[in-house]
């Protein structure tokens, strides 16, 4: 620890006087020795050799030679006494206060010692590095830079303030700050980098325990030149956006390059293989946004829209990547899943930065091809699980096949398949629906009379067909929709004897389901049998006259039959 030193304030005289001090010790100080604020009268006479040399003696130009000096030596060592340059001070400005303190050329070269002194104090910049090397983290060189800024400046404050030239060693320590900002910018910097040599400058050179540190705020604000400050902040704001958005679109590169790389060997026994791809990515935009976040509101709108220029250029190359992949069948059940999940996240992400970038750079385009990517994935994989699907049942309406077996496949294809993602709902409602579709489809093409041959209860065997394929879609999902309702009343319908409940049941499929067509419903409706012509156009005029209870409950027999339905 350094130790007070006393300053010699006196000139050397030549021959025996020798050196004579002005200023007392600092031990003589703490004693309570009278200031040297005091008048000459009421401090203790001095010796015979300081009798004819004190400082009243001094001419001005000696006395601005020797406080310069002074003044040198205290802004370049921490070790000089700063009550002793305080009373130095106080002295030097009690007489002739315009010709010793207005000085324009001694406030020049007060200026040079403060410059010298900044520059002895300021710790050196990172080394340079060859343009293909990462420089040093400039973190450890800005709280080096803090230290010494704020060390200095409380140090020289309490003594410098009253005398009026801590303003002068303001200014030249904020310039030489900026300046060292303005060198470190230059420098090969990535964006993270970057992110913290700015947050730096606005959250800490700026905060109370620097400039607007209360012992400093006044005098910041009258001598600091902030718009130097100002103009950097804008430079290092270029740099950032260009910078940060090279490093979102090599992480992006990357992320693709890496998709290709492993599409052959890819492990989907590891849930982690379905969500990587939009987990990196969304990783990699998400870092960029929080980092741009913890700077400023308007910086993370900017980083945000070159967030999504660069997403959209990511999303041309991976959908056309995969419309290759899935239009040459290459991928199975596994591999076509991901691509949904895939399409699904990263819509959702791009529509989500958008939102919070208050902008429509979203872009449609981009949104669009997700979506078209989506539905080929989709179909090809309804395709991959069902293409034996039509076979089976056509077999299981002719008494060959059962359809455990049916349902025991799909369970072995889908059985793989991540549960935790929401693709993973709509995947197992899309695949049910077509097991619907398709039993639908084949009971229609099947013959009633061979059936009641085998079943004899035919409505009874389709309701409970429609309650297995849920119990086995359940256990796939919990959340799944109940699509076997369909099939349920498709069981009403051909189990019903009565017209009027059986129009009321064909209303109630055509409402719930407009994907039914008028063919297919005209079609259950002769398979089912034992209904005239008449009959049936009946059923089917009544089916379409409308959604709601008030369009058909005037016509004859429909209470009765509502009644008879539910007793």
């Amino acid at each position: 620890m350094l130790k007070s030193r006393k300053v010699s304030l006196w000139p050397r005289r030549s021959g025996k006087e020798g050196r004579e001090p002005l200023v007392r010790e600092k031990s003589l100080v703490m004693k309570g020795s009278p200031s040297l604020r005091e008048s000459s009268a009421q401090r203790p006479l001095p010796s015979d050799k300081q009798a004819t040399s004190g400082p009243d003696d001094l001419s001005d130009e000696e006395w601005n030679r020797r406080v310069l000096a002074v003044l040198g030596e205290f802004l370049s060592s921490p070790g000089v006494d700063s009550l002793s340059v305080r009373d130095l001070l106080w002295e030097w400005r009690r007489g002739q206060v315009e010709q010793r303190w207005g000085s324009a050329l001694w406030l020049g070269q007060f200026q040079q010692r403060v410059q010298q002194s900044v520059e002895l104090h300021f710790p050196s910049l990172p080394a340079e590095v060859s343009a293909t090397q990462q420089p040093p983290q400039p973190s450890a060189y800005l709280r080096q830079v803090q230290e010494v800024v704020q060390g200095e400046l409380l140090r020289l404050a309490p003594v410098l303030k009253e005398a009026g030239l801590l303003g002068t060693v303001i200014d030249r320590y904020h310039t030489h700050t900026v300046g060292q900002l303005e060198l470190l910018l230059q420098k090969n910097l990535n964006a993270d980098q970057t992110f913290t040599v700015l947050e730096w400058t606005l959250h800490s050179y700026l905060s109370d325990s620097m400039l607007r540190h209360p012992e400093l705020a006044a005098d910041v604000q009258v001598a600091a030149d902030l718009l130097l400050l100002t103009n950097w902040i804008q430079k290092a704001k270029t740099k950032l956006l260009s910078v940060a958005q090279g490093y979102v679109a090599g992480c992006l590169q990357r992320i693709l390059e890496m998709e290709e790389e492993e599409a052959e060997s890819r492990d989907y026994s590891d849930e982690e293989a379905f969500i990587r791809l939009p987990l990196d990515i969304t990783q990699c935009l998400r870092s960029v946004a929080r980092r741009a976040k913890s700077v400023s509101r308007s910086l993370l709108g900017d980083i945000q829209r070159i967030s999504l220029s660069e997403l959209h250029t990511f999303l041309l190359r991976f959908t056309a990547l995969e419309r290759k992949r899935t239009g040459n069948g290459e991928g199975g059940v596994s591999h076509l899943f991901r691509t949904i999940n895939t399409c699904r996240e990263l819509r959702l992400l791009a529509v989500q930065l958008a939102s919070e970038a208050q902008t429509d750079a979203a872009s449609p385009a981009a949104v669009n091809l997700l979506e078209e990517l989506e539905a080929q994935a989709t179909k090809q994989l309804l395709h991959t699980v069902t293409h034996n699907t039509e076979v089976c049942l056509r077999s299981y309406f002719r008494g060959n096949t059962h359809l455990q077996q049916l349902l025991s496949e799909l369970k072995s294809q889908l059985k793989n398949l991540p549960t935790e993602c929401d693709t993973h709902k709509v995947v197992m409602d899309a695949v049910y629906s077509q097991i619907v579709s398709l039993y639908l489809q084949q009971l229609l093409l099947s013959n009633r009379t061979d059936l009641e041959k085998m079943w004899s209860e035919v409505g009874v065997v389709i309701r409970e067909d429609a309650e297995e394929m849920q119990e086995v879609f359940s256990q796939q999902n919990v959340n799944v929709e109940k699509k076997n309702e369909l099939l349920l009343k498709v069981a009403d319908i051909v189990s019903c004897e009565d017209v009027d409940a059986l129009k009321i049941s064909c209303l109630q499929l055509s409402t719930d389901y407009p994907d039914v067509s008028k063919k297919q419903l005209k079609k259950l409706l002769q398979w089912r049998g034992g209904l005239s012509s008449q009959k049936v156009k009946a059923v089917m005029e009544m089916s379409h006259q409308g959604n709601s209870l008030a369009s058909w409950m005037p016509l004859p027999g429909i209470v009765d039959a509502i009644a008879r339905r539910f007793h």
